[in-house]
Formats: structure tokens, sequence, C-alpha cells
């Protein structure tokens, strides 16, 4: 099984991990529970360990031979003795999971994804340290310290952005890097590198697939709220970067009132004859067949009376899309002289329904995997695993592929900057030195007969730019 790990530094992830699945490997009866006190699920394989840094004693949900059980100076929890301490050949992860409180239950699953990912790696030189941050920035911090007197190598987690907020700075005065399950960007810095599927990265991809089929005039109807303005920004950021045009932008009460008037200010505004003319010119310029097609449409039925906006970006989703596509149908606002524009909450076949929503596209993680991952959670835990557990089992993962590189691991930023990225189940990902995520993300459209891949995730990442090798 080490061979198979060590595989893990460049291979797919799921790739590996298929071979050690095809090798016979079951994990039962270790789901961990959510009672008064925290039950831990440590794999079966000698050598693996789960910790926890608190200061309650907890009885570990395997039994192993109670001769091979030290007591750990940190935490007083009896644990596996490895008999690699002296050599220092261990590598401790620090996971900062809210354990307690209102989202114990999320936060049990993603220990369990964890867990599993470690069972399936079958590392033995990795130990898993684990400290509750109780959903809250105070525990995150508490949590923060309580795993340093372990030691750790890594860090992963907290999951939310208050919590990561308040974990980071004690995180980076240990010198220690954080992989954050969070998905807020603002949280990102070097040091504390994002993992979750960053709402502004779908908007990146879907705005560079709209432009490459010729969508050059982009509008955005969002809530008026602070989440609204933040996608709103980085949808012009976008469009600025595939050379299209920010024509207009609405923002909508958030409780839903006067969304009528809200889309009827949107769509008021008819494409001016100069502007018809100067983007079938831009597309012109470019020449490709797609711009070509485009040119055609234009000058066809779709360029009279069209509206001022052929990308419209709507960063909401459940109930108030509903309502909003409604009165953009009523308005006139149709594929396919509108391509609706959407975030991975739009994954959803029911939506195809909403005659209005047929057309739209939406950037996702790629799902090609996440089948795999919900039978193997399933048959592990006899329950199904939460949407975020995925970023649990692949930061784990990641881990185990910087344990497996350099001598005796690398856990430095440059090790997990690596341009080229790794693949886990929600597909292939890479951080940049500001510790802000790249994400090789799919394209869906929205059919009338359900979901359909509009544009496939990359399977490698393209190397930098500017190379920094000089010749000899």
């Amino acid at each position: 099984m080490g061979s198979t790990q060590s595989s893990l530094n460049r291979l797919p992830i799921h790739l590996a991990l298929a071979a050690m699945l095809a090798a016979g490997l079951v994990l039962s009866g270790c789901k961990t529970t959510k009672p008064e006190t925290i039950e831990t699920a440590e794999p079966a394989e000698e050598g693996e360990t789960l910790v926890i840094a608190t200061d309650e004693v907890i009885d570990p949900a395997f039994t192993e031979d109670p001769d091979a059980f030290v007591v750990d100076p940190v935490t007083g929890i009896n644990e596996p003795a490895y008999g690699d301490d002296a050599t220092g050949s261990v590598r401790r992860i620090a996971l900062l999971l809210p354990l307690s409180g209102t989202h114990s239950g999320l936060g049990h699953d993603l220990l369990d994804a964890a867990t599993l990912a470690l069972f399936d790696i079958g590392n033995a030189n990795i130990e898993l340290v684990v400290a509750d941050t109780m959903g809250t920035a105070d525990g995150a911090a508490q949590a923060a310290g309580q795993v340093l007197a372990a030691q750790p190598d890594l860090i992963v987690g907290p999951l939310f952005s208050h919590a990561v907020t308040a974990a980071a700075p004690i995180a980076q005065q240990a010198s220690i890097n954080m992989i954050a399950l969070s998905s807020d960007l603002e949280v990102a810095q070097p040091g504390v590198f994002v993992l979750g599927i960053a709402p502004e990265d779908q908007i990146d991809r879907v705005v560079a697939y709209a432009s490459s089929q010729g969508r050059l005039r982009f509008a955005a109807l969002a809530p008026q709220t602070r989440f609204g303005q933040r996608m709103v920004q980085a949808m012009e950021a976008s469009v600025a970067r595939y050379g299209g045009v920010m024509v207009t932008r609405a923002f909508y009460n958030p409780d839903g009132l006067a969304l009528d008037e809200t889309v009827r200010e949107l769509t008021q505004y008819p494409l001016s004859q100069g502007d018809l003319e100067n983007q079938i010119a831009e597309l012109r310029a470019r020449g490709d067949e797609v711009s070509m097609a485009a040119v055609a449409r234009l000058e066809g039925d779709e360029g009279v009376g069209a509206m001022a906006f052929d990308a419209l970006l709507i960063p909401d989703s459940g109930a108030k899309l509903g309502q909003l596509s409604a009165y953009l149908g009523y308005y006139d606002v149709l594929s396919p002289s509108v391509r609706l524009l959407g975030l991975a909450s739009w994954n959803d076949p029911t939506l195809a329904r909403e005659q209005v929503m047929q057309g739209a596209w939406f950037a996702t993680a790629p799902d090609n995997n996440r089948s795999w991952f919900g039978n193997r959670f399933a048959g592990a835990y006899d329950t199904e695993a939460s949407r975020l557990a995925t970023l649990a089992y692949d930061a784990m993962a990641l881990a185990a592929a910087l344990t497996g590189s350099g001598s005796g691991g690398d856990f430095s930023e440059r090790a997990i900057t690596d341009w080229r990225g790794f693949q886990g189940v929600d597909g292939l990902f890479r951080f940049h030195d500001d510790g802000t995520p790249e994400r090789g993300l799919v394209v869906m459209e929205i059919t009338a007969d359900g979901l359909d891949v509009a544009s496939p995730a990359p399977s490698v990442f393209e190397p930098p730019a500017v190379s920094m090798l000089v010749a000899q």
C-alpha cells in the first residue's frame, strides 16, 4: 500500500484510490456520532491513528491490541504506539472542524470523510489530530492552539470563513500552512490556502465559456447584499479579462420585494444599432467558427430589437430564482438571444421544467467521481455524505500526497502551490501563492431533457505563462 500512496504525488487521487479499493479494502462500523462526548473513528490499519485534541478522554470506535497503545502527552488519549516517533517519520495533520454546536452534523460528516481518505490511502506515517471549533471564531482559535501542542506539519480546516480568520494568525505564528475548507476567497492569503469551490471561480469559468461562444455583452441581476455585490465585482473582472463589456447591472431586494420593477428596469434598454455593429465587427475580427456563427445570429432576426446584453448572471437559486425567471420570461429574456449564467447551485435537473432556464449555463465541479465517493461513503458509514464531505476527503488526500513528496514529506508553500495541481473527487485543483484556488470546473447547460455538458472540465493545468527556468 505504501507504493500506491507514493504515486499520489502526481497521479490523479481517484485513480490511486481505485487501485486500493480493488485490493479489497473495507471500512465498517466506524461512523462517527454526535453525542455529548465525541466518538472517534480510527482506521483499522496498524500505524494509522486519530487523536482528539481536547481535555476529554474519548474511547476510540475501533479496538486494537492494547499493548500497542500509549498515552499521548498532549491529549492524554490512548493511541497506537508508532515506534517511528524517535526517527521523526510520523507526520501529523491537524483537522479543525465544528464537531459540536449548530453545525456538528456537517462537522462529523467531514471527519468521517477525512478518516475514510486516510484509510483508503493507507499511509502508516500519517497521524490525524482533531480539534473541535464548535462552529465559532473563538472555538476555532482555541482549537488551533490545542493542535499546536502536537506540532502538526499541516492544518486542514476550519470550515467557516470566520473560523479561518480566527485560526489563521495562530497557524501563521507557528509557521504552519493551512488548507482551509472555506470557499470564501477573502480569507485566502499566503500560507492560508482556500480549498472550497469559490463562487468567483465559477463565475470566471462560465464567463470564459460564454465569451468563447460569442457572448460579449454581459449584465448581472444580483441580490442587494454583500454577497451579491461581490459576485458582480467578480463578473466585471472576468468580463474585462475575456474581452467583453459589462452593459448593466441591477440589484434586487433579497426579501423579494419589487422584483418585477427591478427586472423591468434591467430589460428596458434595447441594443443600439451602433453597439450591434461594433459587436459584429469585433466578432468578425476574431474570425473563428464560433464567432462567425454569432455574427450570423446577430445579423439575423436576433439582432432586431435585441436586449442590450446577451448574457445575464443571476447568482441566486431556489425559490428566488424561480420568481426571477418568471419575470424574465415575461419581459422576453429568453435563450438563445440571452443566455442565463449561474453558479453551481443550479446543478438541479428540475430547473429544466422552467422554459426560461433552458439554455442556461453554469459552472460546477465535475461529477465524474462523486458517485464513486457517494457509494464509498455510504458503504463505509451506511449514510449519505453531505455535499461538502468531498472537501475533507480531498484535503486529506492532498496531505497524503505532500507527505509522500520529498524526503520525509514537503508541506512548504512551494509544494502546495505546485503548478501541476492535484486531482481529487471534485476534480482538478491547484493553489496560487496568495492562497486562492484554481479549479478545473465543467460548464453545464440546462436543456429540456435535463443537464448536459457544454464544456468539459480540463484534465491538466497549463504551465505558467512565464517560465522561471533558465536554459544552461
